[in-house]
């Protein structure tokens, strides 16, 4: 008992002074932090802090700004006040550095940070005006979309172009398009309102407005009032059948060089919307979201106890509201062709798909597996623009006068989320364009001004929504899902992966039963004479670091032979330390 007494103490001991030289440790760490943003941000003349609240960020993860961190790493390595470092420059000889025809040839660049913001539409003041934002010039811009019909190759008395066996679409593109692109809904002639639709649509002066008509009554009628109909076989019966029908529809317009601003009938557009749009992705959709955080995502923590304290909380997972196909511009690029190809042959073979989830699965999920997606581009319309109804009666309505139609009128509302659509219609259309006060919009039934975020709205069910995450016991059906892939199935029945190590492999591709989805020979390549020249955007005569790597990359490329199979980059570092 009295040998045990001085172990105890002397651990006890151990234990306090392993406490007090962690508590050091943690002030040391962010002196050095905030020495080295100090540094950083009188570096960066802009001052800027970092990623604005937005994007990845909810009320309860904090808004970490990873600029500190990054900036204090590379001041570190040249700290004289850093005590690791003096040691390692009084008892280190450092290595001579490597020649590199690449890195000799430009000057390491300063280390600046990067001021980068994702605005929040909703927060006040709140911005009006639907104009399009003008891009960054301090980032790269997006890339170069890759037309079906090139404006920089493709005249317009070429366009429509694959015009073959598609002669009365393209006879109807050429009277209705402008600039290569309409504004399109499919509906039949029993669609609720749909007379009343077009009716507005009219009143706002869309010319390159028509109606994919599925039936022969509502074609005649459109026809005979001077409305653009495009009349296509259909058998469908059922809103949801009809939606369906929507994505081969498209892709046919996407294969003859034409751009669709797509819209369900039950859409209120108070402005002609061509003004209002982007054209910079493949896709642009309205969203569903009802704040800044559900339209355009934000990281969410998913909490693991069993990873320990130091690893529960480490893993995040994107959330989005969806993306609306009642009012989505495919722009006719192959990325477009191949999403259209893909939902159709999905929505024809998966009888419980409904289409927005179909729709929603393939441009914000990768490709697994077997499966390739489309590898289209996304862009979320303005929300305070293009509007869901959701927006307009518990948003808009209660931000008076700031969103009052003198200061703020948006494009077009969908009655997404109220049951009584024609009637939301009716008023938003009495307050926008029939001189109606802001009362006209008051209503009982989900008009309330107190919107909750996603997590207010799921506090009471959080902790069942994370055990479902982490504490999943359907890992076996994940398994039999995976070789179930594979055409000869688990190796003598076994479920266990590691018995086989071939199970990496990609299972069988989905056999060409999507026509005309080729990814290896249509994802997007720049083109030569068409923006896609190494150092193309870079000014002529630019001296600053990036213009000088620039031409140092495309000189050590200029060597490199263009029928090489494989090319292996390999970056070759600047520190003598790497």
């Amino acid at each position: 008992m009295g040998a045990r007494r001085p172990v105890a103490m002397g651990l006890l001991f151990g234990f306090m002074v392993a406490l007090w030289r962690n508590y050091l440790d943690a002030r040391e760490i962010r002196h050095r932090i905030a020495a080295a943003t100090t540094t950083a941000a009188d570096l960066d003349a802009g001052g800027g802090s970092g990623f604005g609240r937005g994007f990845g960020t909810d009320d309860r993860v904090p808004n970490a700004d990873p600029t500190p961190a990054v900036t204090e790493a590379s001041f570190a390595a040249s700290d004289p006040t850093n005590p690791r470092e003096l040691r390692n420059r009084q008892t280190t000889t450092p290595k001579p550095k490597p020649k590199s025809r690449i890195a000799s040839a430009i000057t390491p660049p300063a280390v600046r940070t990067v001021s980068l913001s994702y605005p929040d539409p909703f927060a006040k003041p709140l911005r009006t005006g639907c104009e399009p934002e003008p891009p960054d010039p301090s980032l790269p811009g997006p890339r170069r979309l890759d037309w079906i019909a090139d404006p920089l190759a493709t005249a317009d008395a070429d366009w429509p172009v694959n015009c073959g066996g598609h002669e009365t679409l393209c006879d109807v593109l050429r009277k209705t398009a402008i600039d290569r692109e309409v504004l399109a809904a499919v509906a039949d002639s029993h669609a609720p309102g749909v007379y009343e639709f077009v009716d507005g649509i009219r009143r706002l002066g869309v010319d390159n407005f028509l109606i994919i008509a599925l039936d022969d009554a509502i074609h005649k009628r459109l026809t005979d009032t001077g409305v653009a109909s495009y009349r296509v076989a259909n058998d469908a019966q059922g809103s949801h059948k009809i939606s369906a029908q929507k994505f081969r529809i498209i892709q046919e317009f996407v294969e003859r060089g034409c751009s669709v601003l797509l819209t369900d009938t039950d859409v209120a557009w108070m402005r002609n919307p061509f003004p209002f749009l982007y054209r910079d992705a493949d896709v642009e959709s309205m969203s569903d979201g009802w704040d800044n955080s559900s339209a355009h995502g934000f990281l969410d923590t998913v909490d693991d106890p069993s990873m320990g304290p130091d690893g529960r909380k480490r893993a995040r997972a994107f959330r989005v509201a969806a993306l609306n196909s009642g009012m989505w511009y495919v722009s006719a690029t192959e990325a477009s062709r191949r999403l259209m190809a893909i939902m159709a042959h999905r929505m024809a073979t998966e009888d419980k798909l409904w289409d927005q989830a179909g729709y929603n699965l393939e441009l914000w999920f990768a490709s697994r597996d077997a499966h390739g997606t489309a590898g289209a581009t996304v862009r979320v319309m303005e929300p305070l623009c293009f509007v869901n109804s959701k927006v307009m009666f518990r948003f808009i309505r209660h931000n008076q006068p700031a969103l009052s139609k003198e200061n703020h009128q948006p494009v077009a509302m969908h009655a997404n989320y109220h049951t009584d659509k024609a009637q939301k219609m009716k008023l938003v259309y009495q307050y926008y364009t029939n001189g109606a006060g802001i009362d006209v919009l008051n209503c009982d039934v989900g008009c309330g001004p107190d919107l909750k975020t996603t997590h207010e709205l799921e506090s009471k069910v959080q902790h069942s929504i994370n055990d479902g995450i982490v504490g999943s016991k359907k890992w076996t059906d994940a398994t039999e899902g995976m070789w179930a892939a594979r055409p000869d199935g688990p190796p003598n029945g076994s479920k266990r992966p590691g018995e086989d190590p071939s199970h990496c492999a990609p299972p069988t591709p989905w056999n060409g039963e999507v026509p005309g989805v080729d990814r290896a020979s249509t994802l997007h390549v720049v083109k030569k004479d068409r923006g896609g020249e190494c150092g193309a955007g870079v000014p002529a005569g630019d001296e600053d670091e990036f213009a000088a790597a620039t031409g140092a990359v495309c000189g050590a490329l200029a060597d490199v032979d263009p029928n090489a199979p494989e090319l292996i980059l390999v970056a070759v570092g600047d520190d003598a330390n790497e």
